[in-house]
């Protein structure tokens, strides 16, 4: 639907957004995630294919496939686009693959045209999507929502980025989005959970020049399983990277 959009590293999100047709098998509404089951469902699915065991540790990996699958395209649409896509739980189905994490999202609609920029565009993702799915998502496996958002925030964060390196959406576009991560609370004074989720720093690579490492800000708990170790963003690894590559002021 939208694929011309996406390009190099945003080239596998291209076919995540659909539209509902006629003959569409396997759509399950999303809000059904909110139910229990259901969401214990998916859980033990992910943790089947891939592994993890603790609880904590498979929820967060699982959030991070949903929420990449759901953010990225849809900042790249919203953006490029300048339309508002139909994004609450209500409004959207989805197609879950064998392990769980969702194939494709389906819309009932291909937009409608956007006068907003910025924090106002994307309150509707955060307000009627994100923010009943992370609440019930952390209350079920008892950790902080904060962790959660901050996996969210991690990808727009990458989406906005590609768009701008690519040149794919205009300056207003992403001069609106990066101006939204430097905002504390959103419109409605509520935190903004899009606020600044990672840090760049100076580190030097092994051929002495300096590069920025981009490192999140707040930790995704991977690390509780074992089997996964913490990730290349990991801010546990910022006194380890500094030591190792500092960069000379």
């Amino acid at each position: 639907m939208f694929d011309a959009l996406f390009n190099e590293r945003l080239a596998r999100f291209g076919t995540v957004l659909t539209c509902q047709r006629s003959g569409m098998e396997d759509v399950i509404p999303v809000r059904r995630l909110l139910e229990k089951d259901m969401l214990e469902g998916v859980l033990t699915r992910f943790s089947d294919h891939h592994g993890p065991c603790e609880r904590r540790a498979v929820a967060t990996q699982w959030s991070k496939h949903y929420l990449s699958q759901l953010i990225i395209p849809i900042t790249v649409v919203e953006l490029c686009r300048d339309i508002h896509l139909p994004l609450s739980l209500d409004e959207m189905g989805m197609v879950l693959a064998d392990d769980g994490t969702p194939e494709q999202f389906v819309l009932p609609h291909e937009g409608t045209i956007s006068l907003d920029n910025g924090c106002v565009r994307f309150c509707s993702l955060i307000a009627r999507h994100l923010t009943p799915l992370i609440d019930t998502l952390a209350r079920q496996v008892h950790f902080s929502p904060r962790v959660l958002w901050s996996n969210a925030a991690v990808y727009f964060e990458f989406a906005v980025n590609e768009l701008e390196r690519q040149g794919l959406a205009s300056a207003f576009e992403i001069n609106g989005a990066r101006a939204m991560m430097e905002l504390r609370q959103l419109p409605d004074r509520q935190r903004n959970p899009f606020y600044r989720p990672v840090d760049y720093i100076d580190v030097v690579d092994d051929n002495g020049a300096i590069e920025p490492w981009r490192c999140r800000r707040m930790c995704c708990l991977r690390y509780l399983d074992d089997t996964l170790g913490l990730c290349g963003n990991c801010p546990r690894l910022k006194t380890t990277r500094a030591d190792e590559h500092p960069a000379q002021a």
